[in-house]
Order: C-alpha cells, then sequence, then structure tokens
C-alpha cells in the first residue's frame, strides 16, 4: 500500500471490536453493582474492594492504572523521534518496585487507612494532610486529561473521528463504570482491559515485523540509520536521556508512582495482608517492564516500515504521538476487526488509568475533605450510606472535570509521553518528598513539610511551564526521499538518514534562566524531593524541631536496622536517633529476619534485626 493510500479504513468489524469492548467494560460495572447490591454497603467496599481482593485482579491493576494510551503512543513515538536510549528507562523499575516494596508498602498498610495523605496528619498535621491531598487532585487531574486526549488522537488518525467526541466517548463510559461498580468494578476491568492491551500489541508487533522483513531485519535498518543508541553516559542533568538521568531520575520518577500516589496505594490497601500487597507489586513489574519494551518495539517497527520516508514531513499525520495508529492502518487496515482491536487496547488502556484515577480522587476527596467537613459542621460521623452516595457523586464529578480539561490538552507543545512524565515530576515529587521526610527524618516538623512541598511545588511548576515555553528537544532528521506517491507533499525533509545528530542533540547552548528550562524532565522528581527535605529541615529547625522520642514508630522507617543491622547493639540504638522502634515493626519491614527484643544502655523494649 503507498503511503498516500493509507486512508481511514475502520470497517464494521473494527467498530464491532471496538464496541463489544466499551460494552464489556461498561458491563463489568454494571455486574458488580447488581452482585453487591445485597451486601452490606460500606465506603470500604464501595472505595477498597472491602479490602478482601485478590492478588491476581489487584496486580493486573497496578499495571494497567498507569498504562494508558500515552505509554502505548508515547514509547512508541519515542523510539521513532529519538531512538533507542529511553529503554534504559526499564531498568529503573528493578530499582523503584523494590524500594516501593520493602519501605513504603509497610507503612501505609500498617495504618490501616483510605486516603494515603492521612499519614500526613498522624506524621505532622491536618494542614499537612489538605495540602498533600489537594497536590494530588492537581496531578491527577492534569494527568487524566492528557489520558484522555491521546487515544483521541489515535481515533482521529484512524477513523476520521473528531478528537472532541473521542474524549466525551471514553470519559463517559469510564465515569460511569467506576461511579458505578466502585474499586471491584475497576480492578476486575483493568485485568480485562489488560489482556486486550497486550493483544493489541503484540498483533502489531508480528504484523509490522513481518512487512519489514523480520525482527532482524527491523534492528539491522535502526541501527544503520542511526535509531540504536545506548551511548550516553554523560552525568549531566540537562542531556535528556542519559544512563544516568533514566536510572536516577527514572527511578525517583517511578517513585512518585509507585510510593506516593494514591491509585496505587490504594490497591495496596485492597488486599488483607501485607504479604500479598507485595507479591501484587512483584508480580506487576513484569508487567511494567512488557508493557515498555513491546510499546518501544512497535516503534522501531514503525520506523523501520517508513525510514525512508515519513508520514509527519508529508503532512498524513499532524503529531509523531500519531505515528502508531497510522503504522496500524497501513500494515493491519486490510485484516479487518485488527484495527480495532488496536483502538479498542488504546481505549483499554486509557479507560484503566482514568478509572483508577477517578476512584482514587473520590476516595481522597470524601476522606481528607468531606467527612472532616460533615463532622466540624454536623458533630457526627457520616453513615455509610450517605459516604457511597458521595463516593459516587465524587466519582462523577471528577469524571466530568477530567473531560473537560482534556479538551485543554491540545494546546500542549510537547509529546504525551514528555507532558505525563513531566507532571508525575513537578507535581508528584513534592508529595514523594514529604512523605520520604516523614519516614526518615524525625525531626521533620509540620511547618518544615509545609514549606518544602509548597517551595518544591512552586520551582518545579515554574521549571516546567518555562521548559514547555523554550523546548531544548531536537528530534532526529527524517527522511522522505523513499516516498512514492502522486500526490502534493506538503514539506519534504531531504536531511540525509545518514547524518543524523545524537539523541541527546539540543538547540544552542542557553545561559540563565533558559539553561534552568533545560533541565532533563525526569530530574523533576528528584529536584522536588531534594528541595522538600532541605527546606522541611531546615525550617523544622528553625522553628523547634520535633522530639524523635514523641513520634509513632509505626510512621518512621527504621533505617538504621535496615541497613546497620550487623552493628553493635548500642550504637545502632543511637543511630534510631531517639525513635522506639519495637520489635514486630522491624520483623514486618524485614520480611524473613528474625527480631528479638533487648536491653541498650538500661532502656527496654527496643528491636534488633539481624
Amino acid at each position: 500500500m503507498r503511503l498516500d493510500e493509507v486512508a481511514k479504513q475502520f470497517s464494521w468489524p473494527d467498530y464491532v471490536v471496538f464496541s463489544l469492548v466499551l460494552v464489556l467494560s461498561a458491563g463489568i460495572g454494571v455486574y458488580y453493582a447488581f452482585m453487591d447490591r445485597k451486601k452490606k454497603n460500606s465506603t470500604e467496599e464501595f472505595l477498597m474492594g472491602g479490602r478482601q481482593m485478590s492478588v491476581l485482579p489487584v496486580s493486573m491493576s497496578l499495571v494497567a492504572s498507569f498504562t494508558s494510551a500515552i505509554s502505548l503512543l508515547g514509547f512508541s513515538m519515542e523510539m521513532y523521534t529519538f531512538g533507542t536510549m529511553y529503554m534504559i528507562m526499564g531498568a529503573s523499575y528493578f530499582i523503584s518496585v523494590p524500594i516501593a516494596v520493602h519501605i513504603f508498602i509497610p507503612i501505609f498498610h500498617r495504618q490501616e487507612i483510605t486516603s494515603a495523605y492521612e499519614y500526613f496528619e498522624l506524621r505532622f498535621s491536618r494542614a499537612v494532610r489538605l495540602v498533600a491531598s489537594a497536590i494530588f487532585i492537581l496531578q491527577m487531574l492534569l494527568y487524566m486529561a492528557v489520558v484522555l486526549y491521546a487515544p483521541a488522537l489515535a481515533l482521529n488518525q484512524v477513523m476520521g473521528l473528531s478528537v472532541w467526541i473521542s474524549i466525551f466517548v471514553v470519559g463517559m463510559v469510564c465515569t460511569f463504570y467506576t461511579a458505578l461498580g466502585g474499586m471491584k468494578a475497576v480492578m476486575w476491568t483493568d485485568t480485562f482491559q489488560m489482556a486486550i492491551v497486550y493483544g493489541g500489541i503484540i498483533a502489531i508487533i508480528v504484523e509490522g515485523c513481518r512487512r519489514v522483513g523480520g525482527f532482524g531485519q527491523m534492528w539491522e535498518i535502526a541501527r544503520e540509520k542511526g535509531r540504536i543508541q545506548f551511548d550516553s553516559y554523560s552525568p549531566d542533568p540537562f542531556q535528556r536521556h542519559t544512563y544516568f538521568t533514566l536510572l536516577i531520575g527514572g527511578c525517583l520518577t517511578s517513585l512518585t508512582v509507585y510510593a506516593s500516589n494514591q491509585a496505587m496505594i490504594q490497591r495496596y490497601l485492597s488486599v488483607k495482608k501485607l504479604r500479598d500487597a507485595q507479591m501484587a507489586m512483584y508480580f506487576a513489574l513484569p508487567g511494567f517492564f512488557a508493557i515498555l519494551g513491546l510499546s518501544c518495539i512497535c516503534g522501531l517497527v514503525a520506523f523501520a516500515r517508513y525510514h525512508d520516508c515519513d508520514p509527519q514531513s508529508t503532512g498524513f499525520i499532524n503529531k509523531y504521538d500519531q505515528i502508531l495508529p497510522f503504522l496500524v492502518m497501513d500494515i493491519l487496515g486490510h485484516l479487518h476487526g485488527l484495527p480495532g482491536l488496536f483502538v479498542a487496547a488504546l481505549f483499554s488502556a486509557s479507560l484503566s488509568t482514568v478509572s483508577s484515577g477517578v476512584n482514587s480522587l473520590a476516595a481522597v476527596c470524601l476522606r481528607d475533605f468531606v467527612q472532616p467537613a460533615f463532622m466540624a459542621v454536623r458533630k457526627c460521623e457520616m453513615s455509610d450510606r450517605e459516604s457511597i452516595i458521595v463516593s459516587k457523586v465524587l466519582a462523577t464529578f471528577f469524571g466530568f472535570v477530567t473531560i473537560g480539561m482534556a479538551f485543554l490538552a491540545d494546546v500542549l507543545g510537547s509529546t504525551v509521553l514528555q507532558v505525563s512524565l513531566s507532571i508525575f515530576g513537578m507535581v508528584g515529587g513534592p508529595l514523594l518528598g514529604l512523605f520520604i521526610l516523614g519516614m526518615f527524618f524525625p525531626w521533620a516538623n509540620d511547618k518544615g513539610a509545609l514549606a518544602g512541598s509548597i517551595c518544591a511545588l512552586c520551582l518545579t511548576t515554574w521549571i516546567g511551564i518555562g521548559a514547555a515555553m523554550h523546548p531544548s528537544a531536537k528530534r532526529l532528521p527524517m527522511d522522505t526521499s523513499g516516498c512514492d506517491w502522486n500526490t502534493t507533499v506538503t514539506t519534504m525533509a531531504t536531511t540525509a538518514m545518514s547524518s543524523m545528530a545524537p539523541t541527546n542533540a539540543t538547540v544552542p547552548a542557553s545561559s540563565g534562566l533558559l539553561h534552568l528550562y533545560r533541565l532533563s524532565y525526569l530530574w523533576y522528581s528528584g529536584l522536588a524531593v531534594s528541595v522538600t527535605v532541605l527546606v522541611g529541615l531546615a525550617v523544622s529547625f528553625l522553628t523547634g524541631r520535633t522530639d524523635p522520642s514523641t513520634i509513632d514508630p509505626k510512621l518512621m522507617f527504621p533505617l538504621a536496622d535496615r541497613l546497620c543491622c550487623c552493628l553493635p547493639a548500642p550504637l545502632r540504638y543511637k543511630l534510631r536517633c531517639g525513635v522506639s522502634f519495637q520489635k514486630e515493626q522491624c520483623a514486618v519491614l524485614l520480611p524473613g529476619a528474625k527480631a528479638r527484643a533487648h536491653t541498650v544502655n538500661g532502656v527496654a523494649g527496643k528491636s534488633e534485626a539481624c
């Protein structure tokens, strides 16, 4: 098929497949609303699945929660336009997931909370809790707007359907089944939708590799044309992607999701036992890696297909985020039903992310704002029936707000992948910094926590907006010398692929504030964490630090026992900085380790884990 003949070829089998996925997703919400109608209605059941969910759906939901169309379109676009350096990001998952599993999840699980940000009231004050919740709401609304916008781009390419209609359809379906069925509907729908996602990606890879001559030929084309790049070892944080940035910056960016985001933490708390939550996260790890790897291969398939006839340079697509759906219509358009499967995969990925976000926003808003306000006004707690009604109203409200904000996403100039990860760094980074400040630094007080998080949020938001207004990343040149068509070409890119610049090439060097805006978006989270902790500690010591002996040890992480377990007991006791950790805490935090109570310098009840 010639490039100019790749038109909107959605056939009736494609519409059937696509519609069936939407109907089944909505049907799961109806099913659980019907099945649970005779059970005791409670907010625990609606928001947390009764804390009785099994490992499988939780694991699949963890993968689905932040595997959106952004992942599928963004990873592919990254390979096509910048090369393979981003693949190193997958290695950071093997650092961030164990950190989340063994440090953060045990502390959350011990509290038996619904909103993750209830931790901040226990550790600091109600004011810190409310600020953290507000930051989370801002983060998720911004992120979900981009998530809704991404599949709309794909539908516009393969079906010719208006971007705005697409946004409205996916938003309404998602809001419907989330508000109706609660957490159980969200998790089981996530499980179903992830099966669709994997099926769609694998179909693209198999047919795409066949079209370009096999996997080996695909890789060889990418290598010859300079797309295979794993050679950037610079520690410079102002280079877009390097090993150091992708491993360390990527790890911190991942932790803003795995360790401080309500949507993920809510899933950890939906199982009864800590061990089940940890197992679910470890089972999800291959899923995180598989989505990244398969999506990146899709991008390389697209490049091998169009290495000498770039669709964007010739005007057949408007943005490089549309390269994957364009590829689908090119190689799968004649196989009726498969384009529908691809679009269903994109929508499934976005449905799962938005439903998780809407459910978590309802939980946070209910627990952190509505119920405390109700108690202050009515002097009594909300009943379960009232709480469920409010939860469903909140889920519906946030669904409509997300739809509204998605209409603004079209003005963003950056790629959907960079925008989404920038949001995690800019807005999620201060939240991660707050948790680190609270769990590792017993001297931090509420004034320090507020000052640190607000300063970090302002700084990273300023840099993020500045970077969007002054983009510095430069895509690799494209080639159109191999195009064969009879239609008018809108733009001809005649630069030879053999002279391509490296992935991290940027615009000419800048100075002052413009140079600061060149900071890699993967370092936004690291900057936010550093500012939150440093400013938080400084303000805490200036305003009167917290006495470590007054802190509930269940809110802290026993770093001395984890990293220095072989040191003499008296020295280890000093390293606890006055926090009275109990032996059962260290036993929970150190699975498999033997804990025993002992006396150090006459102080009984301290713990030892070796």
